[in-house]
């Protein structure tokens, strides 16, 4: 294979891997991308069996025009008017086609910028931390490639066409550029501005992370949560100040919905009442007489389906940097607009649930949580047939036990609905089949409470979540996604939840599986935390973390000689959370990581003294080495002095080095300029050749000094 076949089989290589991401973010459809690979396969053929041919000029315009109706037709029809998926299909059929037309040098470096473009459309539509592996193997092809071609040309230059003769080892190389990429790449994320979306926006969010992961939107089916009872992605992380108390329960509350019609809940459409912040705390309860919190809990949210904040039903303080939020008339609290980052919040609890609700109007009619959509003749006497049976009619409190009783214990948990009509779904659920899942069970409980003249409203939320040891806070999946009840009792609102103990959502599952689970929900929210969500507050954090490190370092040095100060003259102590009206702030990692840092860097340093007094593993370190080796011992060894005259001169100066610097310059001779590669056997006569050189040469540094 000649030169120029050796440069298309390097680009055509890089070319396959640049879109691989695309499907994954429904970029490109998996068919397209096949024929694209089907075409770089061919084309990789043909550079092995017929490395010289290429299609003429005059048929690569014919089939560009040939495109341009395709593009239109992509454009305004299957694109819908998108310009990402046009585009890119466009950049795949000009890199095919370019390969197909090399020419000249200059053709090469086009396909290069082509490729490149590819890559920013990949790495611009993907947010999974899996992308990672892709951009450092795409950093690895390319530096190799640009590597080789500039071998290439310069082997060119001396009248040379034959690949073979151009071994060069390039493993360390490539190893140590890639680190030194990463290590400059790392600060420069950090401080360069932040944009508020990326450059790239496509239908899908990355290799299968979901935009809307938590909240639930304004109507709700009867399905809604029952299908997701399956999914294990995360909706929201929590860290308990303090850790959490033993035994509590951990349900959030999202939405209320009081109009049910034909299997769909909707929730009121009353406005609410918008809170400013006191400094960064709106205050939820400010009528109760202890509303001082006693717990704090930090959230992050995922991406919401809708505005609203997923809220402990304990809470009764918020703390968040926007600057207000909605409390509505059913106690939910929402953000004043959708956003499609991670929010971060914290919760001040107090010691009981706390709804935030005003009280029911004195018109039934007029009043939501009464509203009689749904109630059949059926359902209002099982309901009051319910209600005596407990002697509880005219007692709300235990009207509504009862209710919550007979649901609990006569109706079973299931998932399974196959042959269910879906013309009166309540019905069946209380007289036919009496069994389903939360949404059934809160429903026929809310529309059996309003028959009797008992406000309630059904609610969405979650319920539960597991404990990962691995940075100790709690996970909330999608399969924690709850229904239960909110009733108008004695002068209150009270929770209840006539789901079956066995069907409400289990904790977490024990075993190897779900540690390893963890460790990648971990990993997952680092990556959403400082990667895909870090922005310009997380950079101001960053730089006061640096000022604050260097007046430390400048304090310790100034403190020198000097007598510390008194304990009691360091000032008064720091208020506690929540007190001081700052903006509530989450550690960055950046001070965790410089012990680790600095460790790896003494590592690598500690790696590269070592291989430098071994000699090295190749011929080329181990050479450079005895070069190092003679100056020190005193000669004189030019640039361009070349290996043979390097271990003639070894021969008559040191004797007793002659034969193991000899046995350097062969082995390098060989393993740069043979065109064949060093064996096992070869590299360790070389690594004994080169301590055995170094012995001498030191010895007579030693006496000569």
């Amino acid at each position: 294979m000649t030169f120029g076949g050796e440069k298309r089989r390097l680009l055509g290589v890089l070319a396959l891997l640049a879109p691989t991401p695309l499907p994954f973010n429904d970029i490109v459809e998996w068919p397209a991308l096949g024929l694209y690979w089907l075409a770089l396969g061919y084309f990789l053929y043909r550079t092995r069996r017929r490395p010289d041919e290429w299609l003429p000029t005059w048929v690569i315009n014919l089939v560009g025009l040939a495109y341009m109706p395709f593009f239109a037709f992509d454009l305004l029809v299957l694109g819908r008017s998108k310009l990402v998926v046009p585009v890119v299909h466009l950049l795949l059929f000009a890199v095919v086609a370019k390969l197909y037309s090399l020419r000249t040098e200059r053709d090469k470096w086009h396909v290069l910028m082509a490729v490149f473009f590819l890559f920013l459309a990949a790495m611009a539509t993907s947010v999974h931390p899996t992308i990672v592996v892709y951009l450092l193997l795409f950093l690895v092809l390319t530096l190799l490639l640009l590597t080789r071609f500039a071998l290439l040309h310069t082997l060119t230059g001396f009248g040379r066409d034959d690949p073979s003769m151009a071994v060069v080892p390039l493993g360390g190389f490539l190893m140590v550029s890639t680190i030194l990429i990463l290590l400059v790449s790392v600060p420069l994320f950090a401080v360069l501005p932040r944009v508020h979306a990326p450059y790239i926006v496509g239908r899908g969010a990355g290799t299968g992370t979901p935009i809307e992961a938590a909240g639930f939107t304004d109507q709700v089916t009867l399905d809604s949560i029952g299908l997701s009872r399956t999914n294990r992605s995360v909706v929201m992380r929590l860290h308990y100040d303090g850790g959490k108390s033993s035994g509590s329960e951990m349900r959030f509350k999202v939405g209320t919905h009081n109009f049910y019609q034909s299997g769909v809940w909707r929730r009121s459409s009353q406005r609410g009442e918008v809170l400013y912040r006191d400094g960064v705390r709106f205050d939820l309860a400010p009528d109760l007489v202890l509303a001082r919190p006693q717990h704090w809990v930090d959230i992050w949210l995922r991406p919401l389906a809708g505005s609203r904040l997923a809220l402990p039903v304990e809470a009764i303080a918020l703390e968040s940097l926007v600057p207000a939020v909605l409390l509505t008339p059913s106690g939910t609290v929402s953000l004043p607009q959708q956003t499609a980052g991670v929010v971060q919040y914290r919760a001040g609890l107090g010691e009981a649930p706390v709804i935030f609700s005003a009280a029911p109007q004195p018109d039934p009619a007029q009043e939501p949580a009464l509203d009689r959509g749904g109630l059949t003749p059926r359902i209002e006497a099982l309901a009051a047939q319910v209600a005596s049976q407990a002697d509880a009619a005219g007692n709300s409190r235990l009207t509504s036990a009862a209710i919550q009783r007979f649901l609990a214990t006569d109706f079973e948990y299931t998932l399974d609905f196959l042959g269910r009509a879906a013309e009166r779904p309540l019905e069946d659920f209380l007289f036919r089949f009496k069994s389903g899942h939360c949404e059934y069970f809160a429903s026929a409980m809310v529309l059996m409470l309003r028959s009797e003249g008992i406000p309630a409203r059904l609610v969405t939320g979650f319920l539960g979540g597991e404990y990962n040891p691995i940075e100790d806070y709690y996970i909330v999946r999608e399969l924690n996604a709850h229904a239960w009840v909110e009733a108008y009792l004695d002068g209150g609102w009270r929770i209840f939840d006539p789901t079956p103990p066995s069907g409400r959502p289990a904790g977490p599952r024990d075993g190897l599986g779900n540690l390893l689970t963890q460790a990648w929900d971990y990993l997952e929210f680092r990556w959403d935390r400082y990667v895909l969500t870090y922005g310009l507050y997380d950079q101001m954090q960053f730089f006061l973390g640096l000022r604050d490190g260097w007046q430390k370092v400048l304090a310790l040095f100034s403190h020198i000689g000097k007598e510390m100060p008194k304990q009691e003259e360091s000032g008064p102590p720091a208020p506690a959370d929540g007190a001081s009206g700052q903006a509530p702030q989450e550690a960055l990692p950046w001070a965790r990581l410089w012990p680790p840092g600095v460790a790896a860097l003494a590592l690598i340093l500690a790696a590269v003294f070592w291989r430098r007094r071994r000699g090295g593993a190749d011929g080329i370190s181990a050479y450079r080495a005895l070069r190092r080796q003679l100056k020190r011992a005193g000669l004189s060894v030019e640039p361009s002095l070349p290996p043979l005259a390097v271990a003639r001169m070894v021969s008559r100066r040191y004797p007793a080095a002659a034969g193991a610097a000899g046995e350097v310059v062969a082995l390098y001779l060989r393993e740069s300029f043979g065109g064949a590669g060093l064996g096992e056997r070869q590299r360790q006569t070389l690594r004994q050749a080169s301590a055995q050189a170094a012995r001498v040469l030191r010895r007579r540094s030693e006496r000569s000094s």
